[in-house]
């Protein structure tokens, strides 16, 4: 049950509060900020699956109000977010030498996991009678949010900035947000800052620097990942594969294994495996720092994760699992896990999904990650969001004549298939 208390991850500190949206103030710097999390007081069980089944009976959002944070006991506004597939990749996984699933999140209501923050996000909105929810978005998030506060019948402004993808301006705008072109990052969060604190509305994302993250409250709908899986495996991975920006759905879904672990459900928690293109998290994590200093971009076309700056609840989600951390390269390891995971999986997902697989790959190759071990993969949207990167390396499709004669020719010049 939530405490409507939370703490800082870094230091400790508890504060009585539901709207710290900026870190934990006690040890923030000039260049370093913690998130803080909302507490709950969590039974110690038997451990026996009967009983977790009885604790949270069913697989929509509101079986698991237990251990989200909110403090009326409501009917929450839903649309279907959650129970998504967990398929097993045999020839990936054969080709790796890795037991490997996906937890196909491009099954929730927007078709990716943002939903899994905004079903949360939107219902803390109502409890706490907020005039309306503020994204600073360029796509998913804003996406996600709008349908939710339509589904709500609230107001939600996306703060985007120009010249993003097509596809995604016309996904946040036609559930009805108020979305607003600004010039720069820096803009949108200033203006975000302002919608907070002068007017009240409610935030979904971060507007601070340095980075703090999502809203924590908001991020606890990452756990139910954690809940889903226990009920969906035997047995639990030893590795748990997530593409990351700011890295929300890393921490959520570990502390959704350590809740598991501290009701008695679990032995131990799976190893938390960070994904990055530019990989500051990744190099802070390595050097063993707290503070993750910004790196250089080199051009990622994974748009939806690409960032200089990263997170400590990262770092921390991280730490408390002993996992792993990597960072790439290039575009061409994106572009041929995407690739493989469409032509040899039938999982088309966008380009930072993908990365999951590049990342993979790199630590097997690296020995981090073992032969038979059992892996999932979040995938965290799909590739319908973001088409110009897949149609710029798979070229124009071949035009032949009217006849089967000139079909076969192409068919046999073109993809070497005889008919």
């Amino acid at each position: 049950m939530y405490t409507g208390k939370c703490r800082c991850l870094k230091c400790g500190q508890e504060y009585d509060s539901q709207q710290m949206f900026e870190g934990c103030p006690h040890c923030k710097t000039a260049d370093f900020v913690s998130n803080i999390t909302p507490l709950y007081q969590l039974p110690r069980t038997d451990g026996k699956r009967e009983t977790f089944l009885k604790m949270f009976p069913g697989n929509r959002l509101q079986d698991y109000l237990e251990v989200l944070p909110f403090q009326e006991k409501r009917t929450l506004v839903d649309l279907g977010v959650g129970n998504t597939a967990l398929t097993r990749l045999e020839r990936l996984g054969n080709e790796l030498g890795v037991e490997l699933y996906i937890k196909d999140e491009t099954r929730n209501p927007t078709w990716g996991h943002k939903d899994r923050l905004n079903g949360v996000l939107v219902n803390k909105a109502l409890e706490l009678h907020a005039p309306g929810v503020v994204y600073a978005s360029t796509g998913n998030n804003g996406a996600s949010g709008a349908a939710f506060a339509a589904k709500a019948g609230i107001p939600c402004i996306i703060l985007t900035v120009k010249g993003v993808n097509r596809t995604l301006e016309t996904f946040m705008q036609v559930y009805g947000a108020k979305v607003v072109g600004v010039p720069t990052t820096a803009d949108r969060w200033a203006v975000m800052k302002e919608l907070v604190e002068q007017y009240g509305w409610y935030p979904a994302t971060n507007y601070t620097i340095p980075i703090v993250g999502s809203n924590p409250w908001a991020i606890d709908g990452y756990k139910v990942i954690a809940y889903e899986l226990f009920r969906q495996m035997e047995s639990l991975p030893d590795k748990i594969v997530v593409p990351i920006c700011y890295g929300d759905a890393l921490f959520g879904i570990m502390k959704g294994f350590e809740e598991l672990k501290e009701m008695g459900f679990i032995e131990k928690i799976p190893q938390m495996v960070s994904v990055e293109d530019y990989g500051p998290v990744a190099r802070a994590f390595h050097s063993g720092a707290d503070v993750i200093q910004p790196v250089k971009a080199w051009g990622s076309v994974a748009s939806s994760m690409s960032t200089v700056m990263g997170t400590y609840h990262s770092l921390y989600a991280l730490r408390k699992s002993n996992g792993l951390a990597v960072s790439l390269e290039d575009n061409q390891e994106i572009c041929r896990a995407q690739k493989d995971l469409a032509q040899k999986e039938g999982v088309f997902c966008e380009s930072a999904s993908a990365t999951t697989l590049a990342g993979l790959r790199r630590l097997r190759a690296e020995g981090a990650i073992k032969e038979g071990e059992r892996v999932v993969m979040l995938i965290t949207a799909s590739g319908v969001k973001d088409t110009a990167v897949t149609a710029g390396y798979l070229g124009e499709i071949p035009e032949a004549g009217g006849d089967i004669r000139q079909v076969a020719q192409v068919l046999k010049d073109v993809y070497g298939v005889t008919v």
